[in-house]
């Protein structure tokens, strides 16, 4: 009887925990919610409006999933294997997202010799099973370019063009950008090319973003603006402006989107008028919050 008991409780236990939305992790697509694999090229817009190109770049992520963020992050022993400088494997970061930077390089001809247009897999630990050759495959015709054209950027402030050396702390900063000509929608409607806008402070702290893939909001390929809000704008103080064009191929493998992207971004100092009282330690010249912005100091730990 005591037995039958205990199971009863346990039955009980279970529906109630049903009845309260709890929704138990129990598979490795749960933890993983996507990963990204790109090429990138970065490029610096100096205050006169000319684009310089910075680098390169090879890269990998992987978004876990709300739940497993709130956990504290579940994925673990993140690695990346493939062609190229990837054959021996190598180890993302520990961080909440998972990353890696597989090399800079000053054209998309030398990261290719490096890193070439192959397919490339994701491995990772989770508590409800181990993911192992989650595959990422690079597919692009002999001589064609994929990444965006490099981009433009423009700033208004109520309406009027500003400076990026004169920007105004008490309004909104609506940042505009050239088209996004091989941007389009999905044709297998997992998500369509994305455009991203972060804004970083003078000590290299991103302090706003438009939004990440899948997210409510966030930018895609059809937008031309985006607004940061005057509560982001310190007086006196300089900050950095970067926009990045996605252009993206999408897959889905044991219930875990797949993104590979072509993608370039351009980073844009911007200086905001008024005296500085709130951080006398800011530079001049903005700490990079991305490491796309290579001309420019990481800020000191």
């Amino acid at each position: 009887m005591i037995k039958c008991i205990a199971i009863l409780l346990g039955l009980i236990s279970t529906l109630s925990a049903c009845s309260e939305g709890e929704n138990p992790l129990n598979a490795p697509a749960d933890y993983a919610d996507y990963v990204t694999i790109g090429k990138s090229v970065n490029t610096r817009q100096e205050q006169s409006g000319e684009l310089k190109l910075l680098n390169t770049v090879f890269f990998a992520e992987v978004f876990q999933t709300k739940e497993a963020v709130d956990a504290g992050g579940m994925i673990t022993n993140t690695t990346l294997t493939g062609a190229g400088n990837a054959q021996g494997g190598l180890a993302l970061s520990d961080e909440m997202t998972p990353y890696l930077t597989g090399a800079r390089t000053s054209t998309i001809q030398e990261l290719d010799r490096i890193f070439p247009d192959s397919t490339y897999y994701f491995n990772f630990d989770t508590p409800d099973g181990n993911i192992r050759q989650l595959p990422a495959r690079f597919t692009r015709g002999t001589g064609e370019s994929l990444n965006p054209g490099p981009i433009t950027l423009s700033l208004t402030q109520g309406g009027i063009i500003v400076n990026p050396n004169a920007v105004d702390s008490n309004q909104d900063l609506i940042v505009s950008w050239s088209p996004f000509e091989k941007g389009a929608a999905d044709p297998d409607n997992i998500i369509d090319d994305m455009i991203y806008a972060m804004f970083g402070n003078c000590m290299g702290m991103e302090t706003v973003h438009s939004g990440h893939a899948f997210e409510e909001g966030a930018l895609t390929y059809a937008e031309s603006s985006f607004t940061i809000p005057a509560s982001a704008l310190h007086a006196g103080q300089s900050s950095m402006l970067e926009v990045e064009h996605s252009n993206m191929e999408t897959d889905v493998v044991k219930d875990i989107e797949i993104i590979v992207t072509y993608a370039a971004s351009t980073f844009l100092d911007i200086q905001i008028t008024g005296e500085n009282t709130q951080n006398l330690t800011c530079p001049s010249v903005p700490y990079a919050f991305d490491g796309g912005a290579s001309d420019r100091e990481q800020a000191p730990e």
